[in-house]
């Protein structure tokens, strides 16, 4: 099978990826695709390229979009959508991105994130305790919308909207995104705006103490569609990787029911959950470009090229994982990539990692018998960088 194929969404692709990256990743681990990026598939490049962001930045959106806002005809919508992706952190770099880290972080981080989470683990279980069956991807979906919208202070009846929004708007990492689908990212990003502003003015009518106002006081009102901005990208990143994860993670748990973990246990619980993240690598890949003309391992990279980092590829990398294939919970050491690198290292890893270690014991403690439906197929999803299922049916009983 050729490396184009890792671009695929087939099913088949999908159900035997790592078999394929694998491949991939001895014969061809650093090289330019169909496209002219560079793509790297090994570790140690990988993380070479990540912690190197002298030469390699986060992704910039501009010329993409001046290419498709000319095929669009300058589309307002479209145009409105770039200039909120300035405001994302994983498209920012240099200073404007540490500043603006360092605020979100500090404020992102003094929720009560126990509470939060044990009440949400509470009400999932209570949610599906007396049912046959369910999809685990709504299971997952479910919870991870309870934390965001315990964080900010959402309404349980927005939970339809989100989780559209959350869905449609990670459409813009897929490579071969047209003007078709960037138009209705645009328009989801108008819609979030708006109801992301109504739910700002609603929380100030009520008093209510929430961490949207704290973030908008601070930064100040001139500020509010930095804020909106913000907020676009961490709701999409609590959203929709966290369900990715979680659903592949108890996947893999069912899978492998023979291994015990020792989930009473505090190291036992959080070292089978670091084999988890780097098992699953819920994000495939992630985007870097090129800041000026260079050589890299022997290719001639021109300035502004995109480069495509295998993080799924990486965490398999036999030269650093031994037996690479295989969920082994107590793996020690267990250097895995799963949240990125460097500077630009995932910023919500350390609530995601608290999530798995409550979430995971007391789910899986709450339906002991819970595994994969015989009659009903899981059916994977059209994504490539996010790849995973888009429903997962499973017998809870």
């Amino acid at each position: 099978m050729s490396a184009a194929a890792i671009w695929s969404s087939q099913n088949k692709i999908s159900q035997n990826y790592a078999e394929l990256i694998d491949d991939v990743r001895k014969n061809n681990p650093v090289h330019l695709n169909v496209f002219g990026d560079l793509v790297v598939m090994d570790y140690k490049h990988v993380k070479k390229i990540f912690a190197d962001s002298d030469n390699f930045q986060n992704f910039d959106f501009t010329e993409r979009f001046k290419v498709v806002s000319a095929i669009a005809n300058n589309d307002p919508a479209l145009l409105e959508f770039g200039e909120s992706l300035r405001h994302w952190l994983l498209f920012m770099n240099g200073q404007a991105h540490a500043e603006h880290r360092k605020m979100v972080n500090r404020k992102f981080y003094e929720a009560n994130y126990e509470t939060i989470t044990m009440d949400a683990i509470r009400e999932v279980i209570h949610s599906y305790q007396d049912k046959d069956e369910a999809d685990l991807v709504e299971i997952t979906r479910k919870f991870s919308f309870l934390i965001i919208s315990k964080i900010i202070g959402l309404k349980s009846e927005d939970y339809d909207f989100i989780q559209k929004f959350s869905y449609v708007i990670t459409l813009i990492f897929e490579k071969t995104l047209n003007v078709k689908d960037l138009l209705e990212c645009a328009n989801m990003s108008g819609q979030f705006r708006s109801y992301l502003g109504e739910t700002l003015s609603r929380q100030e009518k009520q008093a209510t103490n929430s961490l949207l106002l704290e973030m908008k006081e601070v930064m100040g009102s001139p500020r509010v569609n930095e804020l909106i901005g913000t907020w676009e990208f961490l709701v999409n990143a609590a959203t929709e990787t966290t369900t990715l994860l979680l659903t592949r993670s108890i996947a893999t748990l069912i899978e492998n029911k023979e291994k015990r973990i020792n989930w009473d246990s505090h190291d036992g619980c959080a070292i089978a959950v670091e084999e988890l993240i780097r098992y699953v690598s819920p994000v495939n890949w992630i985007p870097r470009q090129v800041r000026e003309d260079m050589e890299f391992e022997g290719l001639q990279l021109k300035k502004g090229k995109t480069v495509l980092l295998g993080i799924a590829s990486a965490n398999r990398d036999p030269e650093i994982f031994q037996n690479p294939e295989t969920f082994i919970p107590t793996r020690k050491p267990n250097p895995h990539i799963g949240f990125g690198f460097g500077i630009h290292h995932c910023m919500g890893a350390r609530l995601s990692r608290f999530e798995m270690q409550k979430f995971l014991p007391r789910f899986m403690a709450a339906f002991p018998n819970i595994r994969l439906h015989p009659e009903k197929p899981g059916e994977w999803d059209s994504k490539v960088f996010f790849r995973g299922h888009k429903n997962l049916p499973v017998l809870l009983k």
